[in-house]
């Protein structure tokens, strides 16, 4: 089988081995293009459908009333409201959305400051606190060396 036979476009080319280069005709690739370009037509007509030829009818055939066309007319219309309003709908929710998220981010900022201040607060209130406490019952004890001796005695101050 030759390469035609095979469906192979050919074209004629001379190799030159000192630039190491086809040479190609510019006929040979006219040639080539068409016979693909035939090929393309001939694939393409057998896996097409027949086109009508609606062209002999046209004037001659059926014509629709106003009165057949006005009720798609009307469901069209009626839809086309429908689909409005939802999407107004869709609108509506969306801002009310919106609105109470940003409620919720102002309420969630001062739940925030109110607690940094009760927190500072609290810090203030527990340094005062222990400052009024005064010395803990380790503290109170002393130890009391007698002269000479190296003993450890305890006294414990009685608070009046």
């Amino acid at each position: 089988m030759s390469a035609k036979q095979k469906g192979i476009a050919r074209l004629d080319a001379y190799f030159d081995p000192n630039e190491r280069k086809y040479y190609i005709s510019s006929q040979s690739v006219k040639l080539s293009i068409a016979e693909e370009k035939a090929k393309a037509a001939k694939i393409n007509s057998e896996f097409s459908e027949p086109v009508r030829n609606d062209s002999t009818d046209f004037g001659n055939g059926h014509k629709e009333t106003a009165s057949e066309k006005r009720p798609a007319f009307e469901a069209d219309r009626e839809k086309v409201k429908s689909l409005e309003n939802e999407v107004m709908d869709l609108k509506i929710v969306n801002r009310g959305k919106d609105f109470f998220i940003n409620q919720l981010k102002s309420e969630r900022d001062n739940f925030v400051t109110q607690l940094l201040s009760f927190s500072r607060t609290i810090g203030e209130l527990e340094t005062k606190l222990l400052q009024i406490e005064g010395p803990t019952e380790s503290a109170r004890k002393l130890t009391v060396r007698s002269g000479s001796e190296t003993e450890n005695n305890e006294a414990i101050f009685h608070e009046t």
